[in-house]
């Protein structure tokens, strides 16, 4: 059986039982232990699934899901992330914002905080943050760029040169994972690179995960463990070992009690 063939036996395989081993996977095939781990490697490099131990699992299907799709789910999580982060905030920083869906939360409870410099490329936390200028003081920089409409945001070299023009205080950012072996990753390569630099050009990192991001790693890392000053989840994170894991190495860890 060619690679391609296996490819596609892997992904029939992972769609119906969530994990495959290495050893059934080359009996099944008729090749070797090794053949298949390179399978493997590479399925993962495209995004396909993510290696364990022994074997593999089929990615997160949020991982595949649209932005709109995305911002509809898990939402008092993020609601919680949202306000558990904000004891992180200050009037007057400077902040970084990406484009995910629990940074958009954290956007409708930054419009309560004067005086504060937001720096996204986000057309939807831009727009929140922009209704209350006027009366909170606060200024909202939409960093330039070619319109991505997955997620709904400004991408590209000019976006990446626009980040450099400034510092920030905080990089407040929402990976599709974060674990021990990836560090924080992305799914998409343009919003890795937004988050990459995001990150070369704040003091501090602040990661707001939901708990199905905790423990995951996707295909673009932006971030290692070392930079990274706190992560904030949610309660339903407690119990995963990848978060007891984590919190030997990140500076902070604050986990959301609603």
């Amino acid at each position: 059986m060619w690679q391609g063939e296996r490819k596609q036996r892997i992904r029939a395989l992972l769609d119906t039982f969530g994990g495959v081993s290495v050893e059934r996977l080359a009996h099944e095939f008729g090749v070797s232990n090794e053949s298949i781990r390179r399978d493997l490697v590479a399925m993962e490099q495209d995004g396909s699934l993510r290696r364990v131990h022994g074997g593999a699992v089929s990615m997160p299907a949020e991982q595949d899901a649209s932005y709109g799709a995305r911002s509809t789910v898990r939402l008092k999580e993020k609601r919680a992330i949202a306000l558990a982060a904000m004891t992180l905030i200050k009037s007057g920083q400077t902040l970084f914002l990406d484009g995910g869906t629990t940074t958009a939360a954290l956007a409708e409870e930054l419009k309560s905080v004067p005086e504060l410099n937001i720096l996204t490329n986000s057309l939807q936390v831009a727009t929140t943050m922009a209704s209350t200028q006027q009366r909170t003081g606060s200024r909202v920089f939409l960093l330039g760029g070619t319109i991505v409409h997955e997620p709904p945001e400004t991408g590209g070299a000019s976006t990446i040169n626009d980040i450099y023009r400034y510092k920030a205080d905080l990089a407040l950012l929402s990976p599709f994972g974060v674990d021990m072996k990836g560090a924080a990753t992305n799914f998409f390569e343009h919003t890795a690179e937004i988050a990459r630099a995001m990150v070369i050009n704040s003091a501090g990192v602040v990661l707001i995960a939901d708990h199905s991001k905790i423990g995951v790693t996707s295909r673009f890392r932006f971030c290692e463990l070392d930079r990274i000053s706190a992560i904030v989840t949610d309660k339903k994170a407690k119990t995963l070992p990848a978060l007891a894991a984590l919190s030997s190495v990140v500076g902070r860890v604050i986990v959301a009690d609603a």
